[in-house]
């Protein structure tokens, strides 16, 4: 326990000498459990959770015990960590309680425990068990910035909303104000003589009074407000003449110890904090000995009556009140305390203030007791059952109390005392957050978790009811409702739906998993009805094939007579030629492949650190509901100035086969789009973003060589007399290309279009701000041995050129008849294949290339069997030769790309104007040329890539940033908001 103490800045003392009244360290709870109990919850019991095993998939032990009894969300008996639980349901299981995010803690922090938490609307702060704060972005769940705060852990967090200061105590005994935003330090506050670690801090805002729960059993008051009272030279010189009474002050213990005079220097935490105010607690304004005990738990408050007061807890069980005033220490009011007979682990280590004069306090021995304010009188306890593990801290939100507790579950109450369940984090829960006006409560831990449990407010007779599906009968403005603005600024409800829409294993091609696709169609089907919608469909696609989703929002008709359109837009006009936006996506996926590379469960949506991961969250299930959620926000706000219809497909990955039958069998359902919208590509980088204009095409071969003898034969014995398949197959692959990658096929090149001086400028005007601009360019590795910037930037520019603006043939695969012939090296093949592609640029055909492919490799096996004519047996050639995609390039000058780009810079807050980058892909989509051409002339197909370069798309772990999905909705309702007036300028 020493050890622990130590690690937190938290130093017991050694006996003290006779006649002293001071309480020693066992004598400061009514057992001596009471008093190491801070070990456990700050620090000690987090050693002990480190240590632990970590399955697969960042599953703890708990989770998995839980998940494993789980029936149906309930179960009669079962237990965790020693914990027994009775008739207990998982709200996991019940999607009542769901985690969003998991942040870790940065860098060399990884095995610091969060022990303090504080939140306002944009940021989150993290105070931690080696002394930093660690704060968050609530919007994106990035890091921004880490403040060395204490030379010891910080304990406790409060904030002052209203002026925006965080205020920090540590386990050096210290308070430190900073301001909120800017993250920078105010004024430091030194709590009184011999007070020890600072363990709970709680803010009076119709005081401007500060309180301190403190480590020698005080309880301490601060008037921020009238703290320039105090010279800061007095208290200056106070702190530094400070020689612990209380605490060991022995040579030996102070080597070890921190003091609590500033000693400020390079690299410590107040090195950064050497030119501000600093102030001391007087002595006038300590109550000591408050509690017998350490004060772990000090909140603000009101009574009934509306009079202000204190709330206090510690290690002795008691709970006291407080009158505060904004000049004088807290005076007693009344004292809260068990009956004799039940002082048993009666240690209180949290409170909470409910509604309707209700506080709750939670134990060591793992209830909750609940006490009416009005009477004084103690009227329930909560969680009664047998070994129950210590409640380290309570927080009472959007009416229902959440109890956190050494055996990583969160246990869940309404306001009325009704228990709804529970949901298991994963690690001993040292601090909750909630309210601020944000319905996703804040878990510390081993590392910090956000859950959304806004469907556990409300009627707490019964399960509350999803946000996701809504009934079909809902009203639009139900269906689009959100709890608050924070949420509905992450997308809260959104964000449901995609955790919903990717558990359905929608590959496409697997005929077992096919099943899965149609639910994953009519799950889309269902939710763009449920968003207002005029029509939304199935559409019968080839045999075999997965339905297209069709679906439509019709324009607002204000938006649409203000925007002047020039074509009809009613939605129950038959004119099969109405003006337009179509938004084209699919909602198949690749399979996940090796599960065990991946970082969490491929088919469900999880949030780690600022990005979403799971099959399809960036291709494409991400940015098709993103792209939904903005239409039918637009929708519903009456600013849809063109109608919107949606063709999503469920075999894109396949090469979309039956988008063209099932889009000229109900070619009136799609009018006549003046904008094709996408975003099916990514960011050349990390920071900057792109808007993507043009793609290459592809041709897809596969050629097999086959021997007229029916089996392999072994190379000793029949060597030399009978063909070699591979060998021959070798040999025309050779002549197909070059080892640096250049095409032999004839006349492969005539076609294609010179570069232009123009393209050539924009081109290096891109590798210019790449190679100025972004962290990582592509394929380009920054060491000390990396090329000077001028090689940099050519070397880039021909990797640029070579990856989008010129064609290429790739093989991909090789392969022999039989398993044996695999891995036995005695043996000839009867039979060799091979597939490969080729990627064509403008102005190649792919009638005309496929012909030349075709006609090169023919005619160069002829020649290769013409050369061997006296061998035993004969070879033949198979070949299929397949066109799949059309190379696409639109007019990035286009009124619909400058209105695009429009919207991005004002978006992400973008003043240059050659942001966003202006990039061509490599890579082919089938669908977008031949969209273009079916809906020709009119239409203009704008490619509107949402992710990043390190997305792994069609790769384990494939993720997308939080921040770039939200974005990307936004930006696509910048766009939609005023495209009438756009397309009426083309």
């Amino acid at each position: 326990m020493e050890h622990l103490h130590r690690s937190l800045g938290i130093v017991a003392q050694t006996e003290p000498s006779s006649g002293s009244s001071s309480p020693t360290l066992s004598s400061l709870g009514r057992k001596p459990a009471a008093a190491a109990a801070i070990g456990g919850l700050a620090g000690g019991l987090c050693s002990h959770l480190h240590s632990e095993t970590q399955p697969q998939h960042g599953r703890s032990v708990s989770q998995t015990s839980l998940a494993s009894i789980s029936n149906g969300g309930s179960s009669s008996a079962y237990n965790v960590a020693g914990a027994s639980v009775r008739m207990a349901v998982s709200l996991e299981s019940t999607g009542q309680a769901r985690e969003t995010q998991q942040l870790s803690t940065p860098g060399d922090e990884t095995t610091a425990s969060i022990l303090a938490l504080a939140q306002t609307q944009d940021l989150v702060y993290g105070g931690t068990q080696n002394g930093s704060i660690h704060v968050w972005r609530r919007d994106t769940f990035r890091l921004v910035q880490t403040l060395q705060a204490h030379a010891a852990g910080c304990l406790a967090l409060a904030i002052d909303e209203t002026r925006g200061i965080l205020f920090s105590g540590g386990g050096d005994g210290r308070v430190h104000a900073w301001d909120a935003e800017q993250l920078e330090p105010l004024f430091d506050i030194y709590a009184a003589e011999n007070s020890g670690a600072v363990l709970s801090l709680a803010y009076f805002s119709q005081l401007d009074a500060l309180a301190l729960g403190c480590q020698n059993a005080s309880v301490q008051w601060f008037d921020v407000g009238r703290r320039d009272a105090a010279p800061c030279d007095r208290a200056l010189r106070e702190i530094q003449a400070r020689r612990s009474r209380f605490f060991d002050s022995s040579d030996a213990a102070i080597a070890v110890c921190p003091s609590n005079a500033p000693e400020l220097s390079n690299g410590s935490p107040d090195a950064n904090r050497t030119s501000v105010p600093v102030f001391v607690v007087e002595e006038q304004n300590v109550v000591g000995y408050a509690h017998s005990g350490y004060v772990y738990s000090v909140i603000a408050g009101a009574l009934p009556s509306g009079e202000p007061a204190l709330f206090s807890a510690g290690g002795d069980g008691v709970v006291r009140l407080w009158r505060v005033g904004s000049e004088s220490a807290p005076q007693p009011m009344a004292t809260l305390a068990r009956d004799a007979d039940a002082l048993e682990d009666a240690c209180v280590h949290s409170l909470a203030l409910g509604d309707d004069g209700v506080l709750f306090a939670g134990l060591q021995s793992g209830v909750v007791d609940v006490w009416d304010l009005e009477t004084m009188q103690r009227i329930r306890e909560l969680g009664t059952g047998d070994s129950r593990p210590s409640v380290f801290v309570l927080q009472y939100a959007d009416g229902c109390l959440f109890a956190g507790a050494a055996d990583g579950l969160v246990r869940v109450w309404t306001g009325d005392l009704h228990e709804v369940g529970f949901f298991a984090t994963g690690s001993a829960v040292l601090a909750l957050a909630g309210g601020s006006g944000n319905s996703e409560l804040v878990v510390g831990g081993r590392s910090v978790g956000f859950w959304d449990v806004a469907t556990l407010a409300g009627d707490s007779s019964q399960l509350a009811q999803e946000l996701v599906p809504t009934p079909a009968s809902a009203p639009l403005s139900m269906a689009m409702r959100t709890p608050n603005a924070g949420v509905r600024r992450r997308g809260g409800r959104m964000m449901q739906a995609l955790a919903q829409w990717m558990r359905l294993r929608s590959v496409s091609g697997v005929p077992e998993l096919q099943p899965e696709c149609r639910r994953a169609a009519r799950f889309l089907r269902d939710l763009m009805r449920q968003l207002g919608a005029s029509d939304a469909r199935l559409l019968a696609a080839t045999a075999g094939a997965n339905p297209l989703v069709y679906g439509r929002f019709d324009a607002s008709h204000s938006a649409a007579a203000n925007a002047n359109a020039d074509a009809n837009t009613n939605s129950d006009s038959d004119d099969s030629d109405f003006a337009c936006v179509l938004v084209y996506g699919h909602y198949d996926v690749m399979p996940a492949g090796n599960e065990s590379q991946w970082t969490s469960r491929p088919f469900e949506l999880t949030g780690r650190d600022g990005y979403l991961y799971g099959r399809g969250v960036t291709d494409d299930k991400g940015p098709v509901l993103a792209t939904l959620f903005a239409v039918a926000e637009l929708a519903a706000a009456g600013a849809l100035s063109l109608p919107v219809v949606f063709c999503i497909e469920g075999e894109e990955e396949r090469g979309s086969a039956g988008l063209r039958e099932a889009m000229e069998t109900h070619r009136r359902l799609f009018g006549a789009p003046r904008l094709i919208l996408l975003s099916s590509s990514y960011w050349l980088g990390e920071t900057t973003p792109c808007l993507t204009y043009g793609m290459r095409g592809s041709i897809r071969a596969n050629l097999r060589i086959e021997s007229s003898r029916a089996a392999d034969v072994h190379a000793g014995v029949w060597g030399g007399a009978v063909s070699e398949p591979l060998t021959c197959l070798a040999h025309v692959l050779s002549r197909l290309a070059d080892p640096a990658g250049r095409v032999l096929i004839p006349g492969f090149h005539d076609s294609v279009r010179p570069v232009s001086p123009a393209e050539e400028q924009a081109m290096r005007r891109l590798v210019q701000w790449i190679t100025d601009k972004e962290a990582r360019a592509p394929l380009v590795t920054r060491t000390a041995q990396s090329p000077a910037p001028e090689e940099t930037r050519a070397l880039l520019f021909e990797q640029l050129m070579q990856r989008w603006r010129f064609p290429t043939l790739t093989v991909h695969h090789v392969d022999v008849s039989t398993v044996a012939a695999r891995s036995n090296t005695t043996l000839v093949p009867a039979a060799a294949q091979a597939s490969l592609s080729v990627r064509v640029v403008p102005d190649q055909t792919l009638g005309d290339i496929a012909h030349k492919l075709r006609t090169h490799i023919e005619d160069t096996f002829a020649q290769a069997v013409a050369a061997e004519p006296s061998l035993l047996d004969s070879l033949t050639l198979h070949l299929d030769v397949q066109p799949v995609a059309q190379w696409w390039l639109a007019d990035p000058d286009a009124p619909v790309y400058r209105a695009a780009a429009k919207a991005i810079r004002d978006e992400w807050a973008l003043g240059v104007d050659d942001v966003p980058l202006l990039i061509r892909e490599g890579g082919s989509i089938p669908a977008v040329p031949w969209l273009e051409a079916f809906f020709a002339p009119h239409a203009v197909a704008v490619n509107l890539p949402m992710g990043q370069s390190s997305d792994n798309a069609h790769l384990d772990n494939e993720r997308i940033s939080l921040e770039n999905l939200m974005r990307g909705r936004q930006v696509v309702y910048r766009l939609l908001k005023n495209i009438g007036d756009v397309i009426s300028k083309q």
